[in-house]
């Protein structure tokens, strides 16, 4: 029999964000693999408590667009994933929020399903989500649109002009620019962010004209529709 990947989000930040299925993921996997931006292990900080003693399996995934790179990082971490799917050992690859929404594991899932392999997801609470329960508000009311924009990329000034409410991720550094870009769409007024969501170092910024430095790479804004 061989194993099984699982694909497991771990939240937003706070250890008592995890799923019940995704404890008992953890507790029934036989390795933890992790990806390795080079920085902290943010998703491995979470679950630490529910893997006690478990081998843990560093998947190097630098931060880059260079698909090339990319592509090579991906290929490297399936092979090291199915060689130990081979033996029959099931593996738990931890993500932080959601697999399904702008996650490296879902390049390795569909490469490991290719191989033959059994994979599945396990659902964790999404950033946007839990910043949107920190703000009090909610993300779509009624028939009102919600549009998913990867903020720093190119045609995200095309996905400000949508009718409806937008969720911005992947900020990055360029946090300065987007809201420069709000103000240029009569937005920045509408506009929320938290930063760090859930985490030790969370700020809440109930108004974007308060944000005057970069922040983290973890920051979510969310702009309300009119």
């Amino acid at each position: 029999m061989k194993g099984t990947l699982y694909g497991v989000g771990v939240g937003p930040g706070d250890k008592k964000l995890l799923t019940l299925l995704a404890v008992e993921t953890l507790h029934k996997a036989d390795i933890i693999a992790v990806p390795d931006t080079g920085g902290e292990k943010t998703a491995l900080n979470i679950v630490g408590e529910y893997i006690s003693g478990k081998k843990i399996m560093y998947c190097s995934m630098p931060m880059t667009r260079d698909t090339a790179i990319l592509r090579e990082s991906h290929k490297a971490c399936v092979e090291l994933i199915c060689a130990e799917l081979e033996k029959g050992l099931n593996l738990a690859f931890i993500t932080l929020g959601d697999p399904t929404i702008y996650s490296t594991y879902m390049y390795v899932h569909r490469l490991v399903v290719e191989k033959g392999y059994s994979a599945e997801i396990v659902n964790g609470i999404s950033s946007f989500c839990a910043a949107a329960a920190k703000l009090g508000i909610s993300l779509c009311n009624g028939k009102e649109a919600l549009h998913i924009v990867p903020a720093s990329y190119e045609g995200a000034d095309e996905l400000l002009r949508l009718n409806g409410s937008k969720v911005l991720m992947k900020s990055g550094k360029g946090i300065l620019n987007i809201k420069q870009k709000l103000e240029k769409h009569n937005l920045l007024d509408n506009s929320k962010m938290v930063e760090c969501c859930f985490m030790e170092n969370e700020k809440i910024y109930n108004s974007l004209r308060d944000l005057n430095e970069d922040s983290s790479y973890f920051s979510i804004i969310i702009v309300k529709g009119e």
